[in-house]
């Protein structure tokens, strides 16, 4: 597909460093579809909201708790599901950083190969190394090689083309979006067939084509996120958090949490109080 229209510099200015911050962008459906071009590199987490995500010659879904990726003078476009728009954790880095990281590893350029990373485990891995870049200090700078290797090493993903049809793709949104607002409470494969009027098994295969995991397992990772965010926004014990996002087993949440994130509940809290902490700094010499 070729974007001809006028293009719109993103961000307006390339950064002067790696930074950190949450994007939303509306949607206007009566408006002319407006397209971009990135003037950094950027990852993008998805926290909320349905779009395609295209460039000029390829095209995929994004959806809550997917990674899109952009390079430098890459066009772009969003096309939105509905109404809503989306928000997303928004990492721009320097391409010398880009350059840096691929020199060093052995890379073949310093460029994303792939578009989308779909929700899952290695989704929300990258999340947790967005998070510790926006913590600043040493964490940050350990996390931001750990996410331009990540990024540059994700494979290019052909585009997904899942052989169902319009009533199937509502039936999996639907269940997602469920999911979404109701991911503290009990969600069962029954429970959210229910919802999306399908069987068990029509549901799970929608879902897989569409969005890449299993409605369980983008509810398990949807779990994690919530439980990281409010290990670092409250003082709640661990156990607490865990019931209050969903989970049921302590255990089973110390397993998901740390496959997810590479790290236990109580170190991912504690990365975060220690970047909070007074640093002792030697007296300056007169």
């Amino acid at each position: 597909m070729r974007l001809q229209s006028e293009l719109t510099a993103w961000p307006p200015a390339a950064p002067s460093q790696t930074s950190v911050h949450e994007d939303r962008c509306a949607a206007d459906p009566a408006a002319p579809m407006k397209h971009w071009v990135y003037k950094a590199p950027a990852i993008g987490f998805v926290l909320s909201g349905w779009f395609d995500y295209l460039t000029e010659d390829r095209a995929q879904l994004a959806a809550p708790g997917a990674v899109v990726f952009g390079n430098r003078g890459e066009r772009f476009h969003v096309r939105h599901h509905d109404a809503n728009g989306n928000k997303r954790l928004v990492v721009l880095m320097k391409q010398a950083t880009l350059d840096g990281v691929a020199n060093d590893f052995g890379l073949d350029e310093p460029r994303f190969r792939t578009l989308v990373a779909p929700p899952g485990p290695k989704a929300t891995r990258i999340y947790s190394w967005m998070r510790g870049v926006a913590l600043g200090g040493d964490v940050a700078e350990d996390c931001e090689i750990a996410l331009a290797q990540a990024a540059l090493r994700a494979p290019a993903i052909a585009e997904r083309r899942p052989s169902i049809g319009a009533q199937e793709r509502t039936r999996a949104l639907t269940a997602a979006r469920y999911i979404e607002t109701h991911f503290a409470e009990p969600c069962g494969l029954s429970t959210l067939a229910a919802t999306a009027k399908a069987s068990r098994y029509q549901l799970v295969r929608a879902f897989t084509a569409i969005i890449g995991q299993s409605p369980i397992q983008y509810l398990i990772n949807l779990r994690v996120r919530a439980a990281a965010d409010l290990l670092r926004s409250s003082r709640a014990p661990i156990a607490d958090i865990a019931f209050d996002v969903g989970f049921n087993d302590i255990s089973h949440f110390y397993y998901c949490f740390k496959s997810a994130l590479g790290v236990t509940p109580r170190r991912w809290r504690l990365s975060d109080e220690a970047q909070q902490r007074p640093r002792f700094r030697p007296p300056t010499a007169h």
